[in-house]
């Protein structure tokens, strides 16, 4: 190679460089903590992200940049309610800085937070990613947001319901989100068609930043008292592996027995109440849970006259139960979320797996009991889609004692509910119910009426040993929003049931008993009762003369 050669390749490479360096001061520089496109959840978990910052924003009850709630009441309201505390927020979620990502993890924790009476809704889902670098070995990291939407907890007024032709009446003070911190504060004196109850409640579902219970309650009765003490350490997620508990109950009142729905029989019960009990698992293997707990109950009850005027035609016998007992629990990871179905426009949490719940206990002389006899319970529940737009529910529960006389106060109950979407975002609903019972304590009744289902008729109308009833309802669901304080649905219905005359039933049989009506429903969207109120008209096609022929029923239930 010739001098001038070798000069002019040494220019070549001179100015290359120059060219090279001259575009990469155009371009920015790629970091390790550059954001990059944000992976699927799949594929974070399969590369061993790990979890960065937990951004968690807790809007309030009324969203200011939405025009039609940018109004001066709705200011007012958030300015007067104490948002939830970040902390309170942070305590409940299953993941933290430096975890494994893991999608479930993030499902389970708004499954947990969705729970929670002052929270209107809950989503978590990641929102930044930073690729690693290996030269600082540093990991890939996935920053999660979790949204939460508060709603006014401070609940004070009058509130009346009507439902089986008896009238309730209730003052309520209470606040489900004392101070901003989950707790629950509770005054509250109700009249209903047993007594009138003036009671003090305290509730705490994050004992000390954990995920502890403490329940207290005290009650003050035209009948009596109540008092009841509940500390726990629940199997709060599907990988807790421990859980204890110690609940107490002391119970004063008079207990009436039913026939056509008038009270026949009053008598006085004296309720003591006492169970200790500690559980292990696993936690989650390959999508089923398995829990075992064991544990020790002690029930005293004692019976007596009703007093006060009140006739007591039969005085139940007296019972002691001192027991311990082991139970087996199976639950299946599978969940999924719904909107419209038993609430308005809420996200809806429904298990579609299978759970099973096995429990037995022996209560004896030597415990302290008034008696030998093997206490079981057994509870099955599963759910499936058995189709484009249709759920179905079934649950069912056998529990009783066993004892030398056989079976005691054995009571099957068993339902199944179908769900189908139709006519767009409305429903269809069907739930068939039925029950039987065998040896009832003189104490206990299988009851059928305008408080169980049937809401043309009277609370409490029918009894026996066996019981069915099945329930169509249309469920139509509306975009009306009114003050953006109410969701409003409404439904068309009809209720079908019976009961079978058995060796407990107070009451003639008065066969197949159906009724028709139309209802409304409210759902209050920004407060923290968590219910829907129903306002029915229904109207019974058989029973007796007695039963008028228009029932309106005011009622708060969960569901729609």
């Amino acid at each position: 190679m010739s001098f001038q050669q070798s000069h002019r390749t040494t220019r070549q490479l001179i100015l290359s460089s120059l060219v090279s360096l001259f575009f990469c001061a155009l371009t920015p520089a790629v970091r390790a903590d550059d954001p990059a496109p944000l992976p699927s959840s799949a594929e974070l978990e399969t590369s061993g992200a790990v979890i960065g910052q937990v951004i968690i924003r807790v809007k309030n009850i009324f969203d200011l940049e939405d025009p039609a709630e940018d109004r001066r009441l709705y200011r007012w309201a958030n300015h007067l309610h104490l948002m939830t505390r970040q902390r309170v927020i942070a305590d409940q979620l299953l993941f933290k800085t430096g975890d494994r990502f893991s999608q479930h993890a993030l499902d389970e924790s708004a499954r947990l937070l969705r729970t929670n009476r002052y929270l209107y809704d809950a989503q978590i889902r990641p929102v930044r990613y930073v690729r690693g670098n290996v030269r600082d070995n540093a990991g890939d990291k996935v920053d999660v947001e979790v949204v939460t939407h508060d709603v006014w907890t401070l609940n004070a007024g009058i509130g009346l319901g009507r439902s089986g032709g008896s009238n309730t009446t209730r003052f309520l003070l209470q606040d489900t989100n004392f101070l901003g911190t989950g707790k629950a504060v509770t005054f509250q004196r109700e009249t209903n068609v047993d007594r009138t109850t003036s009671l003090v409640r305290y509730d705490d579902k994050a004992l000390f930043g954990t995920h502890g219970i403490l329940s207290a309650a005290f009650a003050d009765n035209s009948d009596g008292k109540e008092r009841s003490f509940d500390l726990e350490e629940p199997f709060y997620a599907l990988d807790t592996r421990w859980a204890a508990g110690v609940s107490a109950t002391l119970d004063d009142r008079v207990d009436s027995l039913y026939s056509l729905g008038h009270a026949i029989d009053y008598f006085h019960r004296q309720s003591d109440s006492f169970e200790l009990h500690g559980g292990l698992s696993n936690g989650l293997v390959n999508g089923w849970v398995r829990r075992w707990t064991a544990g020790f109950a002690y029930d005293h009850e004692r019976f007596g006259p009703a007093g006060q005027d009140r006739v007591t035609i039969l005085i139940p016998e007296n019972r002691t139960l001192s027991y311990p007992w082991v139970s087996f629990d199976l639950v299946q990871d599978r969940y999924s979320e719904a909107r419209n179905l038993d609430q308005i426009l809420r996200t809806e949490d429904l298990h579609l797996g299978s759970q099973a719940h096995f429990s037995l206990g022996f209560s004896s002389t030597a415990f302290g009991g008034d008696r030998n006899a093997a206490i079981f319970d057994v509870a099955l529940n599963t759910g499936l889609k058995p189709g484009v737009g249709q759920t179905l529910l079934f649950g069912s529960d056998l529990s009783g004692r066993w004892g030398s006389g056989g079976g005691e106060n054995v009571v099957l109950l068993t339902n199944a509910r179908y769900y189908w979407r139709d006519f767009g975002e409305h429903l269809f609903f069907v739930t068939v119910e039925a029950g039987a019972a065998h040896h009832l304590d003189v104490d206990n009744q299988l009851l059928l009426g305008g408080d169980t289902g049937l809401r043309g008729y009277p609370l409490r109308y029918q009894d026996g040993d066996r019981r069915a009833l099945i329930t169509l309802e249309q469920r139509f669901f509306t975009n009306y929003y009114p003050f953006r304080l109410l969701r409003i649905g409404a439904a068309v219905f009809f209720d079908a049931g019976r009961t079978w005359s058995g060796e407990s039933a107070r009451a003639p049989n008065l066969g197949l008993l159906k009724d028709a009506g139309v209802g409304l429903r409210l759902s209050p969207s920004r407060s923290g009762l968590g219910n829907v109120v129903h306002l029915d008209l229904a109207f019974p096609l058989d029973g007796d003369s007695s039963i008028k022929r228009v029932q309106w029923l005011v009622r708060t239930k969960a569901s729609f």
